[in-house]
C-alpha cells in the first residue's frame, strides 16, 4: 500500500472498530434491560458495558485525531467536531459527529446516574439507539472498507441483534422478581 497517508489507514481502522467496540456495548445493554441474563451476571455485565462503551470512545478519539491528521480530506478541529462544517461529505459526516456526541453523552451518563435519576437515566439511555443508527449510516455512506458488499454485511451484522433484542424486550413481558411471602400479624 505505498501511497497511501499512515493517518487515513489509522482514520479507517479506528472508525471501523470503534463502531464495533460501540455495537457490542449497545448489545450488552440491550441484553441487560431485557433481563436475558441472570441477575448475578448483570453485575460483570455492567462492567463489560461500560468498559465497551469507554474503549469505543478512545477509539473514536483516535478516528478523530487521525482524521486531523489525514493530508488528503484536510479536516480541521470545527470539521471534526461540529455536524455539517465539514466539506467533504457534510451530511454523512454529521452524522458520525452527532453519534459520537450522543455516545458521549451517554457513557459520561454512568457518572451522572445518581442526579439524573434511574427514570431520567433510562429515558436518556434511549439515545443509544439514535446514536447507533447514526453510526452505521456514517459507516455506511464514508466508510471506504464497507463500499460493496461488506456494507449490507455489516449493517446486517451489528443491526440484526439490535433489532432483535429490541423487539424482545417490547413483546416479552418482564418479569418482577417474586417477593418473599409477608408473614400476616397474628
Amino acid at each position: 500500500m505505498t501511497g497511501v497517508p499512515l493517518a487515513w489507514i489509522v482514520a479507517r481502522a479506528s472508525g471501523l472498530v470503534a463502531f464495533g467496540l460501540l455495537t457490542l456495548a449497545v448489545w450488552a445493554g440491550l441484553a441487560m434491560s431485557t433481563r436475558l441474563l441472570a441477575p448475578k451476571r448483570q453485575k460483570p455485565f455492567l462492567a463489560l458495558h461500560r468498559t465497551l462503551a469507554w474503549t469505543g470512545l478512545s477509539m473514536v478519539g483516535l478516528h478523530v485525531g487521525a482524521l486531523l491528521l489525514d493530508p488528503v480530506l484536510h479536516f480541521n478541529v470545527l470539521s471534526v467536531l461540529v455536524p455539517g462544517a465539514a466539506a467533504w461529505r457534510p451530511g454523512a459526516v454529521a452524522l458520525g459527529i452527532v453519534a459520537g456526541w450522543t455516545s458521549l453523552a451517554l457513557a459520561a451518563s454512568f457518572k451522572a446516574r445518581r442526579w439524573l435519576g434511574q427514570k431520567g437515566w433510562r429515558r436518556l439511555h434511549f439515545a443509544s439507539f439514535a446514536a447507533f443508527w447514526l453510526a452505521l449510516g456514517h459507516a455506511l455512506l464514508v466508510g471506504s472498507d464497507l463500499r460493496g458488499f461488506g456494507g449490507p454485511v455489516t449493517a446486517v451484522l451489528a443491526a440484526g441483534p439490535v433489532l432483535w433484542l429490541t423487539f424482545y424486550r417490547l413483546l416479552v413481558p418482564r418479569v418482577q422478581p417474586a417477593r418473599s411471602a409477608v408473614a400476616a400479624p397474628a
